[in-house]
């Protein structure tokens, strides 16, 4: 994870075996909030830009820019995500009207199942068969970029 306040901000995603997945950074100097989603070379360097995550003024909203199918037809996601209560989720296209994606909850939800020492300031991410997981990780760890910049009051 990044640190606040470094002029190089940049998280590194990996899968299990310490291969890069996928980078994500936030521009210096933005007027708005968003986070950038890059793919990654052989090192982790980005590379190109593959899509950029914004909210709205509150952060309680989420959207995607420039998200391209592999066909390269665009697509949008849209969040309801909060981390305060640890809840929310992710559709293709609208809110809540379109194709549900992803589900953000509480570990709370699942504590009979969870062992005794797992934080309860973390949340789960739920998702389904046949959704890119790595998509859904990226657009909810840029929300989670954006949030502890709200919470934190200045862009990190």
């Amino acid at each position: 994870m990044g640190k606040f306040l470094s002029l190089s901000e940049k998280r590194v995603i990996c899968d299990a075996v310490g291969t890069p997945l996928f980078v994500i950074k936030e521009p210096l100097m933005q007027l708005d909030d968003k986070q950038y989603v890059y793919s990654v070379d052989a090192e982790g360097k980005p590379k190109d830009e593959l899509f950029r995550v914004g909210s709205n003024m509150g952060n309680t909203a989420q959207y995607t820019q420039n998200l391209k199918s592999k066909t390269g037809r665009p697509v949008e996601l849209h969040g309801k995500m909060s981390l305060v209560s640890m809840k929310g989720g992710i559709w293709l296209d609208k809110p809540e009207k379109g194709h549900a994606i992803a589900k953000v909850c509480s570990p709370v939800t699942y504590k009979d199942f969870l062992p005794d020492d797992f934080d309860r300031n973390e949340y789960i991410v739920e998702i389904p068969p046949g959704v890119d997981s790595a998509l859904i990780l990226a657009m909810v760890l840029a929300y989670e970029q954006m949030e502890q910049s709200y919470e934190y009051g200045y862009d990190s």
